[in-house]
């Protein structure tokens, strides 16, 4: 049994890759002591547990480039001084479009140092990638880019976290308050504590509960979760090649419907809106050795957070219908979807336009790292990095600014992410 007080000074609500990431910096890199990891679930079993394990350096925001850039640096540092237990590959992205008018990143977006290669010779697009559709007319390849293993990820930093005294508790926190200046409580429900703790500093890293945490210390974050979902194939004809990069349709897809099924879609109002054109970002990538995972994040409709999302039976349907546009040999899984079928939904919780929000809150102690939509995996480090120096008062990186909780009152800040012409989901 534990009994808190306040030499227990910080407590960090979440144990997915964001809330571990800011115990491991705070306490293996900067010594900080007496920190409490407190979540509901087993840790990274929540919206870490649904991520692509992907990661880029590229963004339309520098300020994401370097984010993400950084990050992945601080992976291979983990990598040198551990070996790569959370299997690091440099597989790379790669974007596809059927059209020529236009660069799939405009110059507009090009505002990083990220290296990217174009290639727009279609026979060289058939000779080095023969699974793509003879449509598609140019390509980008993101190089410093791939996937991880993000449970193993998260394992390595919560177990040196823990060595270096941050304690783990399994209890749902119930409520937030500042009974004092410089004094938070946490309410919990566990068996095996006395309740409430006490504690100096308070960091919010609860995903899509970032928000029902803050409004119990009467905080408002900006923050809408959006469901999306991903599942996981056999690929039985072996279509996709283990090696081949995370491909990404830069295209709006209309879906393909035989003449009964359109019929039957336009009598529907609910189902409707399968004729119409979904957006870009349809993606694709090898899973294990004979396995393909396939995501889409066309929802852009804000919902309450639940704990559990129902699978959406249509979903790997649509998907596939999508990558066979750009992947004609998936064709014959619109038939007939191979087995068994693994999906898995989390929420993309986001600001609006899809920065997030790291450090502190409007209560002095408290803190957040928060809207990481879609490249928690990715980010996670640097972001946990990130909120460990602002609660430690060290020297802050560049991109601090623009993810600093108050920018929404920055004006040079705000004219930077308005003149943005995209928020950089996928």
């Amino acid at each position: 049994m534990h009994s808190f007080d306040m030499k227990q000074r910080t407590v960090i609500c979440g144990a997915g890759i964001a809330g571990i990431a800011t115990a491991y910096y705070l306490s293996v890199t900067l010594g900080r002591k007496n920190i409490v990891l407190i979540d509901k679930l087993l840790p990274m079993s929540l919206t870490t547990s649904k991520s692509g394990e992907n990661y880029r350096d590229y963004w339309p925001q520098a300020c994401m480039a370097d984010l993400s850039g950084h990050s992945i640096s601080l992976m291979e540092k983990l990598i040198q001084l551990h070996g790569d237990v959370f299997d690091m590959r440099e597989s790379g992205y790669q974007f596809v479009s059927r059209f020529l008018g236009e660069d799939i990143f405009s110059e507009a977006d090009r505002k990083t140092d990220s290296a990217i290669k174009y290639c727009k010779d279609q026979s060289i697009i058939r000779q080095q990638h023969a699974y793509l559709s003879e449509s598609i007319r140019q390509l980008v390849t993101i190089s410093r880019a791939g996937a991880i293993d993000v449970y193993a990820l998260g394992t390595l930093l919560l177990r040196e976290a823990r060595a270096a005294g941050v304690i783990l508790m399994q209890a749902e926190v119930t409520g937030l308050s500042s009974p004092a200046e410089n004094m938070f409580e946490v309410n919990f429900h566990a068996s095996h504590c006395l309740a409430p703790m006490p504690c100096e500093q308070l960091v919010l890293c609860a995903g899509p509960f970032n928000q029902a945490l803050a409004k119990w210390l009467d905080v408002d974050l900006p923050l809408i979760s959006i469901p999306q979902r991903k599942f996981v194939i056999p690929d039985p004809l072996g279509i996709i090649a283990t090696d081949m990069p995370f491909t990404i349709c830069a295209d709006p897809i209309t879906l393909n419907w035989n003449e009964e099924e359109t019929q039957m879609l336009s009598a529907d109002p609910t189902y409707r809106w399968l004729l119409e054109e979904l957006p870009p970002g349809l993606h694709i990538k090898p899973e294990s050795k004979d396995h393909i995972k396939l995501g889409w994040a066309f929802n852009r409709h804000a919902e309450q957070p639940e704990w559990e999302i129902p699978d959406d039976i249509e979903f790997p349907d649509i998907v596939i219908r999508g990558a066979s546009h750009f992947i004609p040999g998936l064709r014959p899984y619109v038939d007939v979807m191979p087995t068994p079928l693994v999906q898995f939904s989390g929420y993309y919780t986001r600001t609006e336009e899809n920065l997030p929000l790291i450090g502190p809150l409007e209560i002095p102690g408290l803190y957040t790292v928060a809207g990481l939509s879609g490249f928690g995996t990715m980010t996670g480090c640097a972001a946990g990095e990130l909120c460990a120096l602002h609660m430690e008062h060290e020297e802050l990186p560049s991109y601090a600014r623009h993810f600093h909780p108050d920018r929404y009152t920055d004006a040079e800040i705000m004219l930077e992410i308005n003149a943005s012409n995209s928020d950089g989901q996928l």
